[in-house]
């Protein structure tokens, strides 16, 4: 059974706003070339083709962009991966069935433990135009609803200007 390795939030978000086809869609990435999923999750072991990469990222998307019913869209997930916990010296870890699972696994399990801590309100998807990357809001306030300073950026300037214009 292949253990699942423990992933960074902002790795797992960085992961899914650069596979996931809604994000790169909407960005109009479509034809742009990958990045190397290996730097981004910071990932030792083998990683499945850019098909499997692809396909880890869309199943997780939709739990960012469920709101409060992310929990229900995770355990979905993880009832169709089926890790299993193990009690190991160093804390709890995770093992799955399959080794091609393991991605799929680590990208839950690491959701999994944010939502336990934070909440689902703290996940989302970006409410900039023409933007739907995700994030994990870590912030003391818990308010953040865009990806990026750079899409609240322009949200703010594209709000001025309709005010500006009258037509808001």
């Amino acid at each position: 059974m292949p253990d699942v390795p423990v992933l960074d939030m902002h790795d797992v978000v960085e992961f899914v706003n650069e596979y996931a086809d809604a994000a790169r869609d909407a960005a109009g990435e479509q034809h742009t070339a990958y990045p190397d999923a290996a730097e981004l999750l910071t990932w030792t072991g083998p990683l499945p083709d850019v098909d499997g990469l692809v396909a880890a990222a869309n199943a997780i998307h939709p739990v960012f962009a469920a709101g409060t019913s992310a929990r229900e869209r995770l355990n979905d997930r993880l009832r169709d991966l089926r890790p299993t916990p193990v009690a190991a010296v160093d804390g709890l870890r995770w093992t799955v069935d399959h080794p091609t699972d393991t991605l799929s696994a680590a990208l839950a399990t690491t959701v999994l433990a944010w939502l336990l801590r934070h909440g689902p309100d703290r996940l989302g998807t970006c409410r900039g135009a023409n933007c739907v990357d995700v994030y994990a809001d870590a912030s003391p306030a818990g308010r953040r609803r865009f990806c990026s300073t750079t899409c609240l950026n322009r949200h703010k300037v594209a709000a001025h200007r309709r005010r500006a214009a009258g037509t808001d």
